[in-house]
């Protein structure tokens, strides 16, 4: 009689609950508390259907866990969705023509969707992890259970490199993304003459730079400086008024205005600079934003799948996935994750090492 014959990812009458009862089974199975249910569990493995409903599972966990992670950069990324992984050229639709007055009886006059010079793409990035024959016979299957949020979390830390590679140069920030970098410590006085700045400057559409969704990018060694300046209901700030400096206490200036964003993976980068090194950069709900995530449509999500590669016997008869692979005994799980971060609209960007 098959033991198996009446266990939920087989009896189930949907996958979607087949995959629920598989999740089930390996989660009563895998500590070998319960000793039937890990007997059950080695003979699920042996079957041709439980690895798959269970890498199924991990999936779904995987993208729990990709949702979970710590997203650092999620306040400045916008997303654009592409259908294939050609290269793009950016599309302003954060953006409009001005209303024209129509007079009676004349003809609307046309719009423009004008295509930038900027460029975009999605590409295809992963990792694949083996669960070896030796850990399998050793029931260790702890470390199986790791494998959907190593995944996950594989997934956002891809993300966040890849964001701050675009951010930080050679030991400071990233000329090429920010243009001039300056090397004014920061302060209350700094950060209003930087917004000043950004404020005077005009954008591919000669309108003014918008600086009312400005996030402040920094270092963990500089967030004291960044939470006194920002965290507080009131400042005292130096005004120059031709050759007199006064020292003026009013309501934080910045306010809604600029949002903190302190990044251990761009502070690793910044080395040395990371304790004085800040940046200004345009948030995703900025009207030009500074950095666009490209995602391939049907894919936004991490993919994870298991290898079949077990071979068949020489005497006849099938060979299960958890006996692992023909080559060396592994049952492979492979993550996958599409996804381009490209520099967006960059006029309104500011940077300084602080020294």
């Amino acid at each position: 009689m098959d033991i198996l014959a009446k266990e939920g990812f087989r009896a189930a009458p949907t996958r979607d609950e087949r995959v629920y009862e598989a999740a089930k089974l390996f989660a009563k199975g895998k500590t070998g508390a319960d000793h039937f249910a890990q007997a059950k569990l080695l003979e699920a493995f042996s079957t041709s259907d439980f690895p798959v409903l269970l890498g199924d599972a991990f999936a779904k966990q995987a993208v729990k866990a990709q949702q979970d992670a710590v997203k650092e950069f999620e306040p400045l990324l916008v997303d654009v969705t592409v259908d294939m992984f050609d290269e793009h050229k950016l599309v302003d639709l954060w953006s409009g023509d001005a209303f024209e007055t129509v007079a009676q009886g004349e003809e609307y006059k046309g719009g423009t969707l004008n295509e930038t010079e900027l460029k975009h793409k999605a590409a295809k990035h992963g990792k694949s992890y083996g669960l070896t024959w030796e850990l399998r016979r050793s029931r260790r299957f702890s470390e199986l259970a790791n494998f959907p949020k190593m995944l996950g979390n594989g997934s956002i830390k891809g993300q966040n490199n890849a964001v701050a590679d675009l951010l930080v140069g050679n030991n400071g920030w990233n000329t090429g993304f920010f243009g001039s970098v300056s090397s004014v410590p920061f302060s209350p006085e700094a950060l209003d003459a930087a917004i000043k700045e950004l404020a005077q400057r005009e954008n591919h559409r000669d309108e003014l730079v918008d600086t009312s969704d400005l996030v402040l990018v920094h270092g963990p060694a500089l967030r004291g400086e960044v939470n006194r300046v920002l965290k507080a209901t009131e400042l005292e700030m130096q005004v120059t008024n031709g050759q007199k400096v006064t020292k003026t206490r009013i309501q934080n200036p910045f306010t809604n205005v600029v949002t903190p964003l302190e990044s251990r993976t761009a502070g690793k980068r910044l080395g040395t600079a990371q304790a004085t090194a800040w940046a200004l950069v345009q948030g995703k709900n900025s009207d030009l934003p500074s950095i666009i995530r490209t995602l391939l449509s049907g894919e936004e999500t991490v993919d994870i799948r298991v290898k079949a590669d077990q071979g068949q016997r020489v005497g006849g008869g099938a060979v299960s996935v958890e006996d692992g692979s023909f080559k060396d005994d592994t049952i492979w799980f492979r993550g996958r994750d599409v996804y381009g971060i490209d520099p967006g609209f960059t006029t309104g960007v500011y940077a300084s090492n602080g020294a």
